[in-house]
């Protein structure tokens, strides 16, 4: 038998290396402005042509390079930066494994303009399929001019799998500000189609952050500053009121390199404790500067995992300095220790007197004396303007025998069809009446055959509004109400895009938007249950929701949408509802096809049996 291992070709063995590099054309945008980056550029133009499918140019005005570096720079493992195993632990530049040329070059057609100050002629360079195909002098600019057309031309099975241009685009743009993000004293540019995405001119750490993410989120940004013998740490956290229930504002930077790093994030939520729910995710820009002896980041292909010596110690730093700048700007409550316990209030202003209320009761009333206790004057109330959280609203009329009335009734919350059955059957007998408790501003209280029934009121008018909404995306039902005074809604440029994508469906639902400005939208009109500043809440988390979800943005978009809406429209806790409002929405609740549980999946009703009352007086 013959020898069968043999080596690769050099181009078999780069595209192997680009499934790892180069995995879309985000990869490519990260690689090559980190690599202008490197160069010493004071400005970095990207530009796309259909989110970088067509072609991706970065063009920089960095130092350039020589006919020869040129070259070699499309080598695989060429770098100038690393020239024995222990340099690999005092990288202090973005690219230095000499494969991320290489990589792209075997998979994509790449043009190279170039040229170093003190040359008088520039070169020219095509490559192909990992092939020299091309080599010119040119008059051009200093720098370096790199155009990557047609991505994965040559692996039709790889360009396949690249997602829709919006999904594309929006991995671009997270590379991009990722990039961006650690060189402020760098200009950026990001163009698509010539449509301008991002402009950031040079300025300061906190003013690029506020370009990247709306001038919004200047008020909310709070800094951070620690230096101790291990790191030091830099940046910003946002206030608690600016969490969100998605990823999206969570960045980290070690040596201007970002990384991710789940044990450190650990570490913010664990300062923001007692500030936000456990749902919540803050939002934080944070910058460490450490030796790089102490780290590793040659672990991951894309170098975005990095390992750390001690992460334990830079673990109860990173808490310590994070809850140091939330209480510095009085974020956390402060507790005055001198005037706790001691009683505050003012002296009347005024020598007059008040009038002491007079209290009518009456003096025979007997609350478990049902005839004694329901007078005409009670049975014809009517809804007070308010009334105070926790205050039950009872029943106009008590029906007799609450057995006849509910027999039948299964025990188990599951069992929605028997239900269902009992209340068209008291429809059709138009006779009687079903009593509602509303408990502590919160829950609907109403007698069963088989023992006490609990509704979560927000929970069930989530469910029927989602319903709703479901059926009106279905029908293509247009409905909205017009504003006065439109709001305004300002959003990231990625955000703003992604609105663009989803336009035509929230129109359906009668949100109706119009661009006002630059990477801001005017709302016009909104859906008729919702007002307008819920409107405004409901397109924020909306844009969350779709931020951060994999493969098409309009993958279960009739649910996301109509959920949004639900939870933005559906009433509040601590509103008192009265008889007849309790008893609309407990009809609409169980004319839903899944009343027991909203859309995701939280408990809408729960039963307290009469077995488990009567266990409590044995």
């Amino acid at each position: 038998m013959g020898d069968v291992i043999q080596l690769l070709p050099d181009s078999v063995a780069n595209q192997i290396a680009a499934g790892e590099v180069v995995q879309r054309p985000a990869s490519v945008v990260k690689e090559l402005m980190e690599n202008a980056i490197d160069a010493g550029a004071t400005k970095i133009q990207v530009i796309l042509k259909n989110a970088g499918k067509a072609f991706i140019q970065v063009i920089d005005d960095g130092k350039g390079m020589s006919p020869r570096d040129s070259r070699m720079a499309f080598e695989r493992h060429a770098t100038s930066k690393i020239a024995c195993a222990q340099d690999l632990f005092n990288i202090r530049t973005m690219g230095f494994r000499g494969e991320a040329l290489a990589s792209i070059a075997s998979v994509a057609e790449v043009e190279v303009r170039t040229r170093r100050e003190e040359d008088e002629l520039g070169t020219y360079l095509f490559i192909a399929d990992s092939e020299l195909r091309n080599q010119e002098n040119i008059s051009c600019p200093r720098g370096t001019n790199m155009l990557v057309k047609n991505l994965f031309y040559n692996i039709p099975a790889r360009r396949k799998f690249l997602k829709s241009d919006t999904t594309e685009m929006r991995n671009i743009t997270t590379e991009f500000l990722r990039v961006a993000l650690t060189a402020p004293q760098v200009s950026f540019s990001l163009v698509n189609n010539d449509n301008e995405i991002y402009n950031f001119p040079v300025s300061g750490l906190r003013q690029r952050i506020v370009n990247a993410f709306g001038k919004s989120l200047n008020a909310k940004l709070l800094s951070v500053s620690c230096e101790t013998g291990i790191v030091s740490v830099e940046g910003f956290v946002c206030v608690p009121q600016h969490s969100r229930k998605t990823y999206g504002e969570q960045y980290f930077f070690v040596n201007n390199r970002f990384m991710k790093h789940s044990f450190f994030h650990k570490a913010i939520v664990e300062a923001y404790s007692g500030l936000i729910s456990a749902d919540m995710i803050p939002s934080y820009f944070l910058y460490f500067k450490v030796d790089p002896s102490i780290i590793d980041v040659n672990i991951h292909p894309t170098k975005t995992e990095i390992k750390f010596q001690d992460e334990a110690a830079i673990f109860q730093i990173l808490v310590a300095c994070v809850k140091e700048a939330l209480g510095k700007f009085n974020v956390t409550p402060a507790i005055d220790f001198d005037t706790e316990g001691m009683l505050d209030f003012a002296m009347p202003s005024s020598s007059v007197l008040p009038k002491i209320p007079k209290v009518s009761y009456k003096p025979g009333y007997n609350p478990f004396n049902y005839a004694t206790s329901i007078t005409k004057e009670d049975s014809d109330f009517e809804r007070p303007a308010a009334r105070p959280a926790g205050e039950v609203a009872h029943a106009k009329t008590v029906p007799s025998n609450w057995d006849a009335l509910f027999a039948g009734l299964e025990e188990k919350q599951t069992d929605t069809q028997t239900v269902l059955t009992e209340m068209q059957a008291e429809a059709l007998a138009g006779e009687s009446h079903i009593a509602f408790v509303q408990l502590k501003g919160r829950y609907i209280v109403t007698p069963v055959h088989s023992g006490l029934m609990f509704i979560d009121q927000k929970r069930a008018h989530e469910r029927v509004l989602f319903e709703r909404y479901l059926e009106k995306l279905a029908h293509q039902q247009v409905s909205g109400q017009k504003s006065l005074f439109p709001e305004t809604l300002e959003l990231s440029a990625e955000d703003f895009m992604l609105v663009k994508d989803i336009l035509p469906d929230l129109a359906i639902l009668g949100f109706e938007l119009g661009e006002f400005g630059k990477n801001c939208y005017a709302i016009y009109s909104t859906p008729p249950d919702l007002s307008h500043s819920h409107g405004r809440e409901v397109l924020v988390s909306l844009i969350e929701h779709y931020k951060n979800t994999e493969g098409s943005i309009r993958d279960k978009m009739q649910e996301r949408v109509a959920f949004a809406l639900a939870r933005a429209a559906a009433l509040d806790y601590d509103e008192v509802l009265d008889n007849q409002e309790m008893s609309n929405l407990f009809d609409s609740l169980f004319a839903c096809r899944y009343p027991n549980y909203t859309a995701d999946g939280k408990t809408i009703i729960h039963i307290l049996k009469n077995e488990d009352v009567a266990s409590w007086f044995k």
